[in-house]
């Protein structure tokens, strides 16, 4: 009965993920509600078919609609079941709960109907104190399988009593178990980034991102859930006797290696494939990923109910302990993620990587570049989604038996959540054989991302699987009977690590100067000449400009030539214009390039290679533009500091140019502001 069940389920969670991936402040509202109440007993897997379904919904209407904040959801599916799992525990041989001891029922009241709706009262008793302000939807979970919310029994000789009994310790037992929950889930470390949303003041940290909701409207990240590193794991273990070794190459005092791992990932981001973005997206969705391939495991085994949620408990306790071990060290590191760090390298320099969903690989400039996923709200090393995957992977290989999983996942043509209608480009299927090909998978798929270096994926693989170890001998002790009952859970003190850090005085910071456009890979080919490139095959050589026929007004030249993949720049001390006469071709020719002003000299960006000449001219006298609105006076182009406000009808003399951003004379000043923003007039 339990195999032909699974069509039933199956269907309703290809439902319930449809409206998880689409996402929406809706999932919340107008759950399905049986007109007809189903028959308890005939439930196989009231966990995956009654209470996940709803717990998710809520979840991504009011937590986390990507699914992928792992911190709080882990945290309600621990203790869910849990929940579960202790109500069940009294119609079973051995088997006893983690906070509470009920005494065991006799063999013959060892029914499928006794055990759901135990573990149902047990689930509805600690999701109501949970998210009491989603009761409705609670009451109508046991409603729809016809059992009464509303029946509060505490009798142990009934399955009602032992449901509301056990679920009711569950929760009470994790109030107060370091995560905050009465404090709705605040930080209680004291955690303040060093960096701002708007300034990377140490590179070597992690920087809050900067999130548009809507028109005009922002915000910034904030470290989420620090205080999971004082929670109280779920196994017997001490998280401050593990540490993890510290991220040396995100330490820009390390130059050669912070730059090398920047540059992979700008590499991997340039050549993404179909099947990267699908993983990357499958395992950034904790329920999709480790939710599925459960399912996919119980239904192999072919679990009764109690076993399902027993595998289930397992396994989130697993993907916890590892979570909060994850978080202290987040918390100690504080490293920064890759978006930040290739800007710090790169500037404004145009580098060749994934140009955001349907623009395929092409050049942005550096400090645009994005990741393939937003970056989490968090540090980045070590990888918590790496080491999440790990200690699931471990804890059911222990629960199975095998390294054999045998799992797929199909994705229709354009069912992309980040590219949609485009990829995958044709009808995909992902195939995990194994859990090791799973976790192999799900580690790189952060790299593939966007969102983690490759060391921090190779930090969380290295330790990780120990916490399913962990996980399953202390869920083991609870299935024999030989685990004492645990107290209600408490705090961990702090880290004494950050306790030193902090009454210690503050750490010098010593970071190399940012190089823009980059590192100088073309030496000078004069003294008023200066040429800077991305690659270091650029090869320079003067000219005398006396040579070139037909332009006598030429001041100076330089001819570059070698790979110039990701473009030049070529700057003169002298004013003027700078044109160019491309190499190659029967008939070569001349065209201007845009002008701009770098300290003082007059520079110009090449893609190609050739000769630049510096000419004699007018350059910009003459143009000025008018502002067609109220606008921001910026110290330099795009995402430079603002030094105040422009009225709308401001006549403002220009000093030089680029193709968007117009360098301008204001109140005394020099400043950039927006070509969007401005109507051009005289000789510009």
């Amino acid at each position: 009965m339990r195999k032909c069940a699974n069509i039933i389920k199956n269907c309703l969670w290809l439902l319930i993920l449809c409206g998880l991936l689409a996402g929406g402040p809706g999932l919340g509202q107008g759950l399905p509600s049986a007109e007809i109440a189903i028959d308890v007993a005939e439930m196989p897997d009231p966990l995956h078919e009654m209470v996940l379904p709803r717990l998710y919904a809520i979840i991504g209407a009011d937590i986390s609609p990507t699914l992928g904040d792992a911190t709080l959801i882990n945290r309600f599916r621990f203790i869910v079941s849990l929940a579960m799992v202790d109500a069940a525990a009294p119609y079973h041989p051995t088997a006893v709960g983690m906070y509470s001891r009920i005494p065991r029922r006799p063999e013959a009241e060892w029914t499928d109907t006794n055990i759901n709706t135990a573990m149902l009262h047990g689930a509805y008793n600690a999701l109501m104190g949970l998210l009491p302000e989603r009761g409705n939807v609670w009451r109508d979970m046991l409603r729809d399988i016809g059992l009464d919310p509303d029946d509060a029994s505490a009798d142990l000789s009934t399955a009602v009593g032992i449901g509301n009994v056990a679920g009711k310790a569950a929760q009470e037992a994790r109030l107060y178990d370091g995560i905050n929950q009465t404090g709705d889930y605040q930080d209680t470390t004291g955690y303040m980034p060093v960096n701002t949303a708007f300034e990377l003041r140490d590179p070597s940290r992690w920087q809050p991102g900067l999130h548009r909701q809507g028109i005009g409207l922002y915000t910034a990240q904030h470290f989420v859930t620090p205080q999971l590193s004082t929670m109280e794991p779920m196994a017997l273990f001490n998280p401050r006797e593990l540490r993890v070794a510290p991220p040396t190459a995100s330490d820009p005092a390390n130059w050669e290696a912070y730059q090398a791992q920047a540059d992979v990932v700008l590499g991997t981001s340039a050549n993404l494939t179909d099947e990267m973005k699908l993983k990357a997206e499958l395992f950034d969705n904790k329920i999709a990923s480790l939710g599925l391939s459960y399912i996919h495991l119980a239904e192999e085994m072919d679990l009764s109910p109690a076993d399902i949620a027993r595998g289930y408990f397992l396994k989130v306790s697993a993907w916890m302990d590892a979570s909060i071990v994850t978080w202290q060290e987040k918390l100690r590191y504080d490293a920064v993620r890759p978006n930040s760090a290739i800007a710090y390298i790169y500037g404004d320099e145009p580098v060749t990587a994934w140009g955001g969903p349907g623009a395929g690989t092409r050049e942005v400039p550096a400090n645009e570049w994005r990741a393939y996923l937003p970056e989490p709200d968090h540090p980045e090393y070590p990888s918590g989604s790496t080491c999440g995957c790990y200690a699931h992977a471990q804890a059911l290989r222990r629960f199975s038996g095998t390294d054999e999983l045998n799992w797929s996942v199909s994705y229709p043509a354009g069912s992309s959540r980040i590219e949609p209608g485009l990829t995958p480009n044709r009808d995909m299927t992902l195939t995990f054989e194994t859990w090791s090909d799973f976790t192999e998978a799900c580690g790189m798929a952060r790299h593939w991302a966007g969102v983690h270096f490759v060391d921090a994926i190779e930090a969380s693989a290295a330790y990780c699987s120990i916490f399913g170890d962990s996980a399953y001998d202390y869920y083991q002790s609870l299935m024999d009977g030989s685990a004492g009952l645990r107290q209600p859970a408490q705090a961990l003190p702090a880290d004494p690590w950050l306790e030193a850090a902090r009454q210690g005085p503050a750490p010098t910071v010593i970071v190399p100067e940012n190089t823009y456009p980059s590192p100088q890979s073309c030496k000078y080919a004069g003294d008023s000449v200066s040429v800077t490139a991305v690659n270091n095959g650029a090869l320079c050589e003067g000219v005398d400009a006396t040579e070139l026929a037909g332009l006598s007004d030429s001041l100076e030249a330089v001819a570059i030539a070698g790979e110039l993949d990701f473009g030049a720049q070529v700057c003169f001390s002298q004013p003027g214009s700078i044109v160019m006469l491309e190499d190659g071709g029967i008939d070569p020719g001349f065209h201007e390039l845009l002008n701009y002003q770098v300290s003082g000299s007059t520079c110009a960006w090449i893609k190609k290679p050739g000769t630049v000449i510096l000419l004699a001219s007018p350059g910009l006298r003459g143009c000025a533009v008018i502002t067609t609105g109220v606008l921001n006076f910026r110290r330099s182009p795009v995402r430079g500091e603002v030094m105040g406000l422009i009225q709308k009808g401001a006549q403002l003399p220009v000093i030089a140019k680029t193709p968007y951003w117009y360098n301008v004379q204001y109140g005394g000043r020099e400043g950039w502001v927006s070509g969007d923003f401005v109507q051009a007039s005289g000789s510009c």
